[in-house]
């Protein structure tokens, strides 16, 4: 995924997400466990202050007495970290010995029947309290008597407990949002999943006879599939259309040509050789040039649909076959070096025609041999077809004369130069390039290279020179 990648972003919105909810829900798990334990802890001084409550006593002398109070060990402990008291009128009468000589703050707690009151408060040494106050009244001799009794528990005792049930709760965390970030990858591998058959799909289009993106896409995506649906149309009518204007144009010209060719003939006839001559020559310009414009048309057509299939072994073999029966007036060899099994996306025209005019220009200009070699590596991105020839070579600054369009290598041989014109036009077509340069037999040597997306089967990586076979 690159750095503008959509799916990207929203995984790493997610996780934002997902970490910043599984922070604040640690946080508020924490505050309801505080919430929760505290109220355990009051229900714990409760129980406390009911046997406190139930134990306080008015004697005779007018003097408060426990009998038998709460039994906690922690009460007989100096800053034990639970602490009662029990006084009349804001006087601390009896204490635990958890106080020792202090006294607590009272609450004020309201003198009713269940009244009571529950607060925080600073005791011993500076730690803080939870507290609970209630008052009682006692029926003496003397009358009603109101007796406040206060029991706090130490916060600390608390911390504990909410530790280890926040311990106890992280794993639980950590689990829960590793199943929300697993959860998340899956939702947008199943989201996304339209988007990916639809980029497999466009890149299908590209070698392939269908010339549509066809299935069924969520409604947010099918307005874009529909225009672009549309838009491979258009442009496939509009290649059709540039095609046959092409193929008017030539037809067209069929007819002109024929006459001044016609022409050029009287005039030989009636002793005007060089006017003839003269004649003759535009006229084969012009018909290289149409055929020339006819063979661009059609590929980049063909290019288009990818919709041909082309056994390049078969093709190259009869090609061979045919140049070395051209070859009769001279001893030619020609060595073909290709593995069977390639099958590239090509129309066989396009590709009989650039094989054949680098084959039959070599044939031209070969002394004894020639070479064909076809390579498709499993590691190389190009499929690779390379003819040399052992003949006079490239000239200077040849390669700049063949590009520019019409350019012929040698004006004193007739159809040099087109040919490799034509074949230039069609592999650029497919998207491939032309490379002329000096061959390892000593004359040209001129390389093909296509894209390898165009092979359809490959027998396997075969390498660069697989079996040889010859033909003398």
């Amino acid at each position: 995924m690159t750095s503008f990648s959509l799916r990207r972003r929203m995984l790493l919105g997610s996780v934002v997400a997902i970490v910043v909810a599984t922070i604040l829900a640690g946080i508020g798990i924490d505050a309801i466990s505080g919430l929760a334990i505290r109220a355990l802890e009051l229900s714990e001084i409760e129980d406390e202050m009911r046997l406190l409550l139930g134990s306080i006593e008015v004697n005779g002398s007018n003097q408060l007495t426990i009998d038998e109070g709460p039994q906690d060990p922690r009460f007989e402990l100096p800053n034990g970290g639970l602490y009662w008291q029990v006084g009349r009128g804001g006087n601390v009468e009896l204490r635990s010995q958890s106080l020792w000589d202090q006294n607590l703050p009272w609450l004020q707690a309201t003198a009713a029947k269940g009244g009571g009151k529950v607060n925080d408060l600073t005791g011993p040494n500076g730690s803080q309290l939870l507290a609970v106050e209630r008052s009682i009244v006692i029926s003496t001799a003397n009358g009603d008597q109101t007796v406040n009794a206060l029991i706090a528990l130490d916060n600390a005792q608390l911390s504990p407990v909410k530790w280890r049930f926040f311990y106890a709760m992280a794993p639980s965390l950590a689990v829960l949002m590793a199943a929300l970030l697993g959860a998340v990858i899956a939702f947008l591998r199943y989201g996304f999943r339209p988007l990916d058959k639809l980029s497999v799909e466009l890149l299908s289009l590209r070698s392939r006879p269908a010339r549509k993106i066809s299935g069924r896409y969520p409604d947010e995506i099918q307005p874009l599939i529909d225009n672009l649906n549309a838009l491979i149309a258009s442009r496939e009518a509009q290649l059709i259309e540039a095609r046959s204007r092409a193929g008017d144009l030539a037809h067209g010209l069929k007819t002109p040509l024929a006459v001044l060719e016609a022409t050029a003939r009287s005039l030989a006839d009636s002793g005007q050789a060089a006017a003839a001559n003269a004649i003759r020559d535009e006229v084969w310009r012009m018909d290289a040039q149409v055929r020339r414009t006819l063979a661009e048309a059609r590929a980049s057509l063909a290019a288009a649909q990818l919709s041909g299939r082309v056994d390049t072994h078969a093709v190259l073999s009869k090609l061979v076959s045919t140049m070395h029966k051209l070859s009769r007036d001279k001893e030619m060899t020609f060595n073909l070096e290709a593995p069977e099994g390639i099958v590239i996306a090509m129309d066989e025209s396009d590709f009989t025609n650039i094989a054949g005019n680098l084959l039959d220009n070599a044939r031209k200009w070969a002394n004894s041999q020639a070479r064909v070699r076809l390579m498709a590596q499993t590691a190389s991105p190009v499929i690779l077809l390379s003819i040399e020839d052992d003949g006079p070579g490239l000239p200077p600054d040849a390669e700049k004369s063949f590009i520019e369009r019409g350019k012929r290598l040698d004006e004193t041989v007739r159809g040099t130069g087109f040919g490799l014109a034509i074949a230039k036009d069609i592999i650029e077509a497919y998207g491939g390039e032309l490379h002329i340069a000096r061959s390892s037999l000593g004359g040209l040597g001129v390389e093909v290279h296509l894209p390898k997306r165009l092979i359809v089967t490959d027998a396997g990586d075969e390498g660069f020179a697989s079996e040889g076979r010859s033909s003398t």
